[in-house]
């Protein structure tokens, strides 16, 4: 019998993937236990076409992209939703009494022949990625109409409301914990970061954030709303009869071979409790600084500034533009048996081997200026404060930075030159900025086009101009997009990456922030020292077609370049 070839061996044969990529692949492998193919789709390093093509190879069974066919949804739909998780199959079609199937590997004879005699008639057999069973599933069985069983169950088990009592006590029936785990599992299948409950006066919206965007995914009915809250206040430890007041709440949640962490926030509004709900994937590896998405310059300057034996490091942007991991990346190269690294963040959201990580609990008076201070007399080397938000947390960040230690931590400000000015103005003195800081890190993150339905076009000349390009210059320029597909949801976008400004503290900068230099003059310092705006970095992204126009448009004020 002839031995198959492991997958990534066929990709590198076939100059697909390079070493590097594969090993680096293999090592997130055996940390998450993640299908290889599904890592290397996600990292951007193959599209899930040449996935599913190396898989034919290897089973000798023809691949099917499912973003290219039409699913008669009859067909399909006349199996049970749970009948096809269990097996991984899509019904395709039945043609001349054969009914058309797609697989996900590893194809097994035992589960084929239990397909077999459970649809009752001959069947071909295609395969697909574990990605586009997903997609196909989530459209096939989209959560509205999950919901509408969930509430008629519920409208059988629920007793009868009456005065004063709430709807939702006592609710642990099988239907709202199902519809609150579809709810959260439909989530974690769309890389959605965050789920939105939001209350409005008939009916409860449930959206999902992904990418960064919100998109309304379905409603729920009026009269199941308090008993959704309620069991999402059950399992992440929230008092259920407090209604008005904000309230915090944690749990642990697992799904297929992931584990994830629910950090759960609630308050009350007009109609109800508004409820949000932020998705940790524990299993997800730590991003190497070489994907962030930094241009090979800012990355060999973010390099040497995180080498430094101290001085504060600020990574600066609004809420959502990846400030945390980009110091989780650079602690993780930073992370030698020979240093002591402690961190101070509110919350932890992710464990990081053989590095100290402490949660601020205000409650009982450890905020970041007081944890930041018994920090200090355990003998740090390397500081991670996960936010600067007060006066006094910035002097004894300051104070860190002068006596021996190297610290990071994130900042609000639009760009790097005025996070500078917001520093000055927090009523620190010019010279202890100066002498303190080494470098800060302005960044965005933007979608990038979907490898599986990009397109190249020519761009109009305002969107020329809106480049900052000449007539001339853009003249035989080519730009990408996405037309839309079933792998990326019909957005033209999988994934993001980020969009860089680092501005180093040099003699110079120095100089013009003890003399009280305007935003103005120090960013043209700096430009003339070599640092790329985040407007300049989102042009090239947007040049090699990486990312889209649209994206630079809605990420960063066009005034910033």
């Amino acid at each position: 019998m002839k031995e198959k070839k492991p997958l990534g061996e066929y990709l590198l044969e076939q100059g697909l993937i390079t070493k590097e990529q594969l090993e680096k692949a293999l090592e997130e492998q055996k940390k998450t236990g993640a299908k290889l193919g599904q890592i290397l789709i996600e990292r951007g390093y193959v599209k899930p076409e040449d996935i599913g093509k190396v898989l034919e190879k290897q089973s000798e069974i023809p691949y099917i992209s499912l973003a290219e066919v039409q699913i008669d949804e009859r067909v399909a739909k006349s199996f049970p939703e749970n009948l096809l998780r269990r097996y991984k199959f899509i019904p395709i079609k039945r043609e001349s009494g054969v009914l058309h199937i797609a697989v996900v590997p590893p194809i097994d004879p035992v589960v084929i022949n239990e397909i077999r005699r459970i649809v009752k008639s001959p069947i071909r057999i295609f395969i697909i990625t574990d990605k586009e069973f997903n997609q196909a599933i989530s459209k096939l069985f989209p959560l509205e109409k999950a919901t509408l069983t969930v509430v008629q169950d519920f409208q059988k088990t629920a007793p009868e409301p009456t005065v004063e009592i709430p709807p939702a006590l006592g609710v642990e029936e099988a239907p709202i914990v199902k519809l609150v785990s579809s709810i959260i599992n439909e989530a974690i299948n769309r890389n959605a970061s965050d789920i939105h409950l939001d209350p409005q006066e008939k009916e409860m919206k449930v959206r999902y954030r992904i990418h960064g965007i919100l998109y309304d995914i379905m409603t729920i009915p009026k009269e199941v709303q308090d008993a959704v809250v309620t069991r999402i206040k059950v399992i992440s430890g929230m008092d259920i009869a407090e209604k008005r007041r904000p309230q915090d709440g944690r749990a642990t949640y697992r799904y297929e071979n992931r584990v994830f962490d629910l950090r759960v926030a609630s308050i009350g509004a007009t109609y109800g409790e508004m409820v949000v709900i932020r998705l940790l994937d524990k299993t997800k590896v730590l991003i190497e600084l070489d994907r962030l998405g930094m241009s090979d310059y800012d990355l060999k300057v973010f390099e040497n500034l995180i080498k430094r034996p101290f001085g504060m490091i600020l990574v600066t942007g609004p809420t959502g533009s990846g400030k945390t991991t980009t110091l989780y990346s650079a602690l993780n190269v930073l992370n030698k048996p020979e240093v002591n690294i402690i961190t101070l963040e509110d919350p932890v959201e992710y464990a990081l081997p053989g590095i100290n990580q402490i949660q601020i609990q205000p409650r009982i008076g450890i905020d970041f200026a007081a944890g930041l201070r018994n920090i200090l007399r355990l003998d740090p080397n390397i500081i991670m404060v996960g936010e600067i938000r007060d006066t006094e947390t910035l002097n004894t960040s300051i104070e860190a930075a002068l006596t021996g230690h190297l610290l990071l931590s994130t900042f609000h400000a639009n760009d790097s030159a005025s996070a500078i000015a917001r520093l000055v103005q927090m009523g620190v003195e010019p010279f202890l900025i100066a002498s303190s800081l080494i470098g800060i890190v302005a960044q965005r993150l933007v979608r990038t086009i979907c490898l599986s339905c990009k397109e190249e076009y020519t761009p109009s000349p305002e969107e020329i101009e809106e480049l900052g390009l000449t007539k001339e210059e853009g003249k035989n320029i080519t730009l990408a997009r996405g037309k839309g597909c079933l792998f990326c949801n019909y957005t033209g976008y999988t994934g993001r990456t980020g969009v860089f400004e680092i501005l180093r503290v040099t003699k110079n900068i120095r100089s013009l922030i003890n003399s009280g230099a305007s935003i103005d003059e120090i960013r043209n310092t700096a430009l003339k020292e070599g640092m790329k705006t985040l407007f300049m970095n989102a042009r090239e992204k947007v040049l090699n077609k990486i990312t889209t126009i649209d994206e630079i448009r809605r990420v960063i004020a066009w005034e910033e370049s």
